[in-house]
């Protein structure tokens, strides 16, 4: 009986602890935590990559708008990387060889990254459609590799014939303005 009592009187106890609790209710916070498509792909490792968004209610339009956004990314990040390289690697010729080697070298870069931006790869293309106002948003990620450019800058440097261009340096430099733009 002592044993009976016992019990019932643990039950007890723990029935009215377990309604001493709140009786408030947690309600659902109204902010929606949102994970953007494609965040995952940053620049960094050689290869320069920008995110864009466009927003329309025509799925063509909101694609247009989000493959501008990131190519004027991709063009600004090519740009801030390819000065800093360039003034760097003057930099380090001697004094009668910095003026026409720059000179050459910036001429060259430009044409370079004329014909490369046209050629930057889309590397991340997501949807959302928002059922309430029937817009379509389009998340892109366009992406450049550094090694590829460099090629490409290499032979434009050689069609000039006499241009000798220390390859390994400007590679160097080249990838770490590469990696500084990955905090810009």
């Amino acid at each position: 009986m002592r044993t009976f009592v016992f019990y019932a009187v643990m039950v007890l106890g723990v029935m009215g602890l377990s309604s001493c609790g709140s009786s408030k209710k947690v309600e659902k916070s109204p902010i929606e935590t949102f994970v953007m498509p494609c965040s995952d792909l940053v620049s960094g490792n050689g290869v320069l990559r920008a995110w864009g968004s466009g927003k329309s209610d025509n799925e063509t339009s909101a694609r247009k708008k989000a493959q501008m956004v990131a190519a004027s990314e991709l063009a600004a990040m090519l740009e801030r990387t390819v000065k800093s390289t360039t003034e760097d690697y003057t930099g380090n010729l001697s004094e009668s060889d910095m003026g026409t080697s720059k000179t050459l070298l910036i001429e060259k870069t430009k044409v370079t990254t004329e014909k490369f931006l046209k050629g930057a790869a889309i590397v991340c293309d997501r949807w959302t459609k928002d059922e309430a106002t029937g817009q379509y948003t389009n998340y892109l990620v366009m992406e450049l590799r550094g090694e590829e450019y460099l090629n490409a800058l290499y032979v434009e440097l050689s069609n000039n014939g006499n241009a000798s261009v220390d390859k390994e340096l400007l590679k160097k430099l080249f990838f770490k303005y590469i990696e500084e733009n990955i905090n810009k």
